[in-house]
C-alpha cells in the first residue's frame, strides 16, 4: 500500500487562513468544555477498556494488512 498524499491536495478551507479572526474579534473565542472528561472512581476502568479495544482493533487491522500482501 502506498500513500501519495492526494487526499491532502483536495482540502478546501474556504479561504480561511491561520491569521483569520472570526467576526466579533477574539471576544467570540472561548475554551471548549471538556464534555467527554472522565471523572470518578471508574475513570481507570474506562481507560483500560478503551486501551484494550484499541489493541484489538490494531491487531485486526494488522491481520487484514498481512492477508492483503
Amino acid at each position: 500500500m502506498t500513500f501519495d498524499g492526494s487526499a491532502a491536495l483536495k482540502l478546501d478551507f474556504g479561504g480561511m487562513t491561520t491569521t483569520s479572526i472570526p467576526r466579533g474579534g477574539r471576544a467570540g473565542l472561548r475554551l471548549a468544555v471538556p464534555s467527554g472528561a472522565l471523572r470518578g472512581p471508574d475513570k481507570y476502568k474506562v481507560l483500560e477498556h478503551r486501551r484494550r479495544q484499541a489493541q484489538i482493533k490494531a491487531r485486526h487491522l494488522l491481520e487484514l494488512m498481512e492477508e492483503g500482501q
